[in-house]
């Protein structure tokens, strides 16, 4: 090989690297077990061995509690969404995705950069209002 082509393919190889670091990862964390939560990307990722129903219920009475204006709420039998505000306007966003017809997922982004505290917050009251597991 000669020069052009040892530093064609360092080049190559370098922006592969580059694009792959730079490359988000995957949208939720994966592995989360029952009834835990994981803070990535500015998201609180969690896993609720409940249906769906009861876990849109939950957070709407959670924020309701807490004080947080629900602007918008969406829910069909595959997905609901939430959006709300805090008192010093921050966005409130609120996934929740059945994965069976006895476990849900719950993804929670709050402020704009996200803020763990917060979505940590609103995960709590989630899980206080639905009480422990079989009590439903």
């Amino acid at each position: 090989m000669n020069r052009k082509t040892i530093s064609l393919n360092r080049s190559i190889l370098f922006a592969v690297l580059v694009g792959l670091s730079l490359a988000p990862p995957g949208c939720t964390p994966s592995l989360i077990g029952e009834n835990a939560a994981v803070y990535s990307m500015g998201k609180l990722h969690a896993r609720v061995d409940r249906d769906m129903d009861s876990v849109y219920e939950a957070t709407v009475a959670a924020l309701e509690q807490l004080e947080i204006t629900v602007s918008k709420h969406e829910k069909d039998i595959f997905a609901a969404r939430i959006l709300g505000k805090t008192a010093d306007e921050q966005p409130i966003t609120i996934r929740i995705n059945p994965e069976s017809e006895t476990s849900t997922t719950i993804s929670i982004y709050t402020g704009v950069l996200g803020n763990e505290m917060r979505a940590r917050t609103i995960y709590e009251k989630i899980r206080e209002i639905l009480g422990p597991a079989g009590d439903g």
